[in-house]
């Protein structure tokens, strides 16, 4: 007689209940549509998602083709979690000078880029801000105001709605003039929670 197939154990079954609903959701399905087109009970796929069945091997490789996803999706650790920074927030407790503000929204674990929100004052000192880093690129979007980013002996104007890329290893500096302005700075890769260090 053949071995019932083993269901996976209920530690996982959260998640990826949590992960079906999420893909349901963001591919605009309803619950009863899902049931319709897979063949599986409302209730048992209600279930699924509440974390209250367990999920079957053959359950799950019918579930991942039908939303054209690898099993091992549903298996995989939950990525982290969306987080809003609001403008009010910002700045609170992250500024590297008196009158400069920034912070960096991406997780400190991130190993791929780092985005930085940074406000300047109006006419700061381009000398306070000249430095490079060891690799990778550097890309400035301008949020409001104009920041004038100079490469090397190149000087740009980075107004509203405009942004930059260069290499990040070329000695830079950024400043404003007689307008404050509000900026994203995103590195790759990121080097740290000191994005503005002054020059030596």
């Amino acid at each position: 007689m053949p071995k019932k197939e083993q269901d996976f154990s209920r530690e996982n079954d959260s998640t990826v209940g949590a992960k079906i609903r999420a893909l349901r959701r963001i591919r605009g399905l309803s619950l009863q549509q899902m049931s319709q087109e897979t063949g599986m009970s409302y209730s048992y796929l209600s279930g699924l998602e509440n974390g209250k069945h367990s999920v079957s091997i053959t359950n799950l490789q019918r579930i991942a083709k039908y939303f054209d996803v690898d099993m091992v999706y549903f298996l995989m650790p939950s990525g982290a979690v969306p987080k809003v920074f609001r403008k009010e927030e910002l700045f609170r407790g992250n500024n590297a000078f008196a009158d400069i503000a920034y912070r960096v929204i991406t997780p400190e674990k991130t190993s791929n880029l780092q985005v930085s929100y940074v406000y300047l004052p109006p006419d700061e000192p381009s000398e306070r801000h000249i430095h490079k880093h060891g690799k990778g690129q550097e890309m400035l979007i301008t949020l409001d105001g104009c920041v004038c980013v100079m490469v090397e002996e190149e000087r740009y104007r980075v107004e509203q709605g405009d942004c930059i890329v260069f290499d990040a290893n070329i000695e830079h500096v950024m400043y404003t003039e007689e307008q404050p302005a509000t900026f994203v700075i995103i590195s790759s890769p990121p080097y740290g929670q000191n994005i503005l260090p002054t020059h030596e």
